[in-house]
């Protein structure tokens, strides 16, 4: 992960880390281009800073590692969804395409255009519009506008009843 997206939960100890380094920079650079009394005083005191700076190092690198930790247990947890998820498939390759084929005649029904019928499949798979924006290449409003029409075509109100509408013939008649 990289270091800018630790930035937030850890600013104030990056902005301070940032501060001290550039004070004890200015002091070194004081003591080694000038000659006085300043320099004298301030060599007695860079000592004090070097220390803070390795503390704040030591923290920062405790920080690192804590996140670390963090996102290897995320991504452990994802892998074992993942894994789950795809053992779980509960139709059949036959059934399966059978259904896919269902969807796409159904598409073609609601006239959706090659996009349309793209951000569909997204919206089937469950799919944020962020990320559907983020696959796509396009703002975050275009998804928002042509997933509407997608919604407007199908004469649903919203991503559950869109979805509803493809699973409801799926589960069996209630009793």
């Amino acid at each position: 992960m990289s270091f800018h997206l630790l930035l937030p939960k850890r600013s104030k100890f990056f902005l301070i880390y940032v501060l001290v380094v550039l004070f004890w920079m200015s002091l070194e650079s004081i003591e080694v281009f000038c000659e006085s009394k300043l320099a004298t005083l301030i060599s007695e005191y860079s000592a004090y800073f070097e220390i803070a700076i390795g503390i704040l190092s030591l923290l920062g690198a405790y920080f690192v590692f804590l996140e670390s930790i963090s996102l290897r247990k995320e991504i452990l947890e994802s892998k074992q969804l993942i894994e789950t998820l795809s053992h779980t498939n509960l139709l059949s390759k036959s059934n399966r395409e059978e259904f896919w084929n269902g969807i796409q005649k159904q598409f073609l029904t609601w006239k959706y255009t090659e996009t349309e019928s793209e951000i569909a499949t997204y919206l089937l798979r469950g799919f944020s519009n962020q990320q559907i924006a983020g696959i796509r290449g396009t703002s975050l409003r275009t998804i928002e506008a042509q997933i509407y029409s997608v919604y407007q075509k199908a004469g649903t109100r919203g991503k559950l009843d869109f979805i509803a509408y493809f699973i409801f013939p799926l589960l069996p008649d209630e009793k």
